[in-house]
């Protein structure tokens, strides 16, 4: 009797593990990221995320909230950073095989120039720093500037702005 109990806490600690109700957590989180992307040596965008989680089998990555400065220029690491385009979103999911983000809970773009846009949702492709989207858009800029769009397709690195279906005016002020 004196192997009873120990033998029946060794049972039962040996049992099948209870069953997991929703997806398994991320192989690997991060908290407080600092990104740095380059072009060969060359420094092309710098970012940071609060999280990032990342799943192994797919590459995946979700991220958020966060931001990420598009540089005007590319830059050596010693030099000083050139202006950017910065993107702020509350969150991401990018594969690092593909090397494209989706973006969505409220997007917000500021450009060196002084423009500011707002969307729910957007696609950017990492390698050509390429945003589009087909969610509604919302421009501001200098001198009373406004512009409202259906759709976007912004090439970051070039200062090139296409937009779909959209409505603008200039203040006379």
């Amino acid at each position: 009797m004196r192997f009873a109990l120990p033998l029946l806490l060794l049972c039962a600690a040996c049992g099948a593990p209870p069953g997991d109700e929703g997806p398994p957590p991320p192989e690997v989180t991060l908290r407080d990221v600092r990104l740095r992307s380059y072009r060969g040596s060359m420094l092309t965008a710098v970012g940071r995320s609060e999280t990032v989680a990342y799943e192994r089998a797919s590459a995946d990555v979700l991220t958020g909230p966060g931001s990420l400065d598009v540089l005007s220029r590319e830059a050596s690491a010693l030099a000083g950073l050139p202006p950017a385009t910065r993107i702020e979103t509350r969150a991401g999911r990018g594969n690092l095989l593909s090397r494209g983000i989706d973006l969505w809970g409220g997007i917000q773009l500021r450009t060196p120039t002084g423009l500011e846009g707002r969307t729910e949702a957007a696609h950017l492709d990492s390698p050509t720093m390429h945003a589009t989207g087909t969610r509604p858009v919302e421009l501001h800029g200098p001198n009373g500037y406004w512009l409202e769009a259906q759709g976007f397709d912004l090439h970051l690195r070039e200062d090139i702005y296409e937009f779909d279906r959209m409505q603008s005016r200039v203040s006379t002020l």
